[in-house]
């Protein structure tokens, strides 16, 4: 009866960790068209800074910083785990790294002291994030810090991205903002959705909520870029 009860349960953990590593492999592929819409952001930036034009008018800071911290919370969530996880790790850093750039040349754009001390702490961030890894895993941060991170940017989040969709609805114009950057964005989020469904509840409830207001926002500012593009 007792070798009964273990084959049930080791073929039960099999299975969730075959689904875990499957929708892991997904989710980071998915990913990848979030660090396509991030390089596609640039170029929209770049190629009106060669014309000479404003190349970031219709880009919130407030927005941009958000979307970093929310990539951030993801990042501090797999190393902070007891299994490292690489699926949430590597995405998030290179979407990190090419978000420093977007806010690089916002502050380039608009020179101000507030857009300078933005990219600062979020390049300070990341490296402290990048040194942590040395100490991890750092179990109580991911039951209480990660957590109480995940909370706070899933309100920025929320904040920012409303912030941008007010600057939309008051301009009537998409401007400089690349739609393919939050499509690839609302994809993404709904690939982690199902990815940390397969992380334990009691882990994994800020990421779902996270994610989740991350896909309702995210989808209404996609259709206001397609309504007034």
């Amino acid at each position: 009866m007792e070798r009964r009860v273990l084959e049930f349960v080791t073929d039960n953990k099999v299975k969730i960790m075959s689904l875990y590593h499957l929708l892991g492999v997904l989710s980071a592929a998915l990913f990848l068209m979030t660090w396509y819409g991030l390089y596609q952001q640039i170029m929209v930036i770049e190629t009106r800074r060669n014309e000479g034009k404003t190349s970031t008018r219709s880009l919130s800071v407030n927005q941009f910083t958000s979307s970093y911290l929310a990539f951030y919370a993801n990042f501090v969530f797999a190393i902070a785990l007891t299994t490292f996880n690489h699926y949430l790790f590597w995405t998030r850093l290179g979407a990190l790294i090419l978000l420093l750039v977007i806010l690089y040349r916002i502050w380039q754009d608009r020179p101000t002291k507030m857009n300078l001390s933005v990219v600062a702490i979020m390049a300070a961030l990341l490296l402290m994030g990048l040194l942590s890894v040395l100490g991890r895993p750092y179990e109580a941060l991911a039951q209480i810090g990660t957590t109480a991170l995940m909370l706070l940017v899933t309100f920025l989040l929320i904040q920012g991205t409303l912030h941008q969709c007010l600057i939309l609805l008051k301009t009537k114009q998409a401007g400089d903002l690349s739609g393919s950057l939050f499509k690839s964005i609302i994809i993404k989020d709904i690939s982690t959705l199902l990815f940390a469904l397969t992380i334990p509840f009691e882990e994994s409830w800020p990421l779902l909520l996270l994610n989740t207001s991350s896909v309702m926002m995210r989808g209404w500012l996609l259709w206001l870029i397609r309504a007034y593009r």
